[in-house]
Parts: C-alpha cells; sequence; structure tokens
C-alpha cells in the first residue's frame, strides 16, 4: 500500500504524498486532512532489550538486508559500527531474571537443552542476528518515515473517488 524510500511515502500509486512537514497532500496540491501516517515501528514491532541502561530494538538483520530501501539506514550504521549486532534476545529457552533484563529469555546455544544440561536438542533454525540500535534513534526515524497512511472507515469511499480521479487505477 506504501512506498517509503528516502523519507517520502505515498500511497495509491503516488496520488496521495506526505509532505515533508507530516501532512497529505493529493498530487494536485489539494490537502488531505483525514489521513494520517502509520508508524514504520508499529509495522516491523521489532523486540526491544536493555543494555547498560539503554533501551535498544532489535532489528532483524534479514529484514533489514530484504527491505534495503526502507532499513538501509540500519545497515549503514552497522557496517560503519554505530550498531553492534547480536543474536536475538527472542528465541526459546526459559525466562530468567537478571539485573539488565529482569524477564528475558535465556541465552541457549544450538545443541545444548536448558532443562536436562548439554544433551542434544533439535533446533530448526539458527537464532536470528539483529542490529542493536537505540530506542531515540529508531523512534526519531520512524517519526519521520511512516510506514503508510491510514483514515477512518467511514471517509474511505471518498478518499478511494478522490485517488481514482487522480489516476490510481486499484
Amino acid at each position: 500500500m506504501s512506498a517509503n524510500s528516502g523519507g517520502t511515502t505515498s500511497v495509491f500509486g503516488g496520488t496521495l504524498i506526505r509532505a515533508t512537514d507530516g501532512a497529505w497532500v493529493w498530487s494536485d496540491g489539494t490537502p488531505e486532512p483525514r489521513v494520517t501516517g502509520l508508524s514504520a515501528s508499529h509495522h516491523y514491532n521489532f523486540r526491544c532489550r536493555n543494555s547498560g541502561g539503554t533501551t535498544m530494538v532489535e532489528v532483524l538483520l534479514s529484514i533489514a538486508h530484504r527491505e534495503k530501501d526502507t532499513l538501509g539506514w540500519v545497515l549503514d550504521g552497522v557496517e560503519n559500527g554505530r550498531y553492534p549486532q547480536a543474536a536475538s534476545g527472542d528465541h526459546t529457552g526459559p525466562l530468567v531474571m537478571t539485573d539488565d533484563e529482569p524477564s528475558s529469555r535465556m541465552r541457549i546455544d544450538p545443541g545444548e537443552d536448558p532443562l536436562l544440561g548439554s544433551e542434544p536438542i533439535f533446533h530448526e533454525r539458527a537464532i536470528p542476528r539483529v542490529a542493536l540500535v537505540p530506542i531515540d534513534e529508531w523512534q526519531a526515524w520512524a517519526s519521520v518515515a511512516p510506514y503508510g497512511a491510514t483514515w477512518d472507515r467511514h471517509e474511505e469511499a471518498d478518499i478511494l473517488a478522490i485517488a481514482r480521479r487522480l489516476g490510481w487505477t486499484g
């Protein structure tokens, strides 16, 4: 439904565009106050962890690579050493209490069974790799790069009619 490249978001084949001030306008320049942006944070919904008193967003590297147009800035941060890489904390293992993360999953390596010691267990997949992005940076990016648009359902017929009049064929 949306295209997000370099902070520009549009829907309906470019007939509805998010302006730099955050307002939505039609391609003919008419403002559309009934439309608001969908947060990229809600679309991606990555796990967060606390590290040294800082909340970090676990951006899955596989998704960042797949969606380079949107998340390329995270990959650049990893490449430049700004964002460290780690194994995701969102994997199987019993909940444990620690000083850093009061409710986190125990780190288990492939082949270990946390309930039986070091007896092998079957893991279908490796624990995914993530980039650790400070939540303040993630939220700053998400606030200027919405993932798409939303509106009240009772406004939809009128909004779709305007998009079609401006050339959208969906």
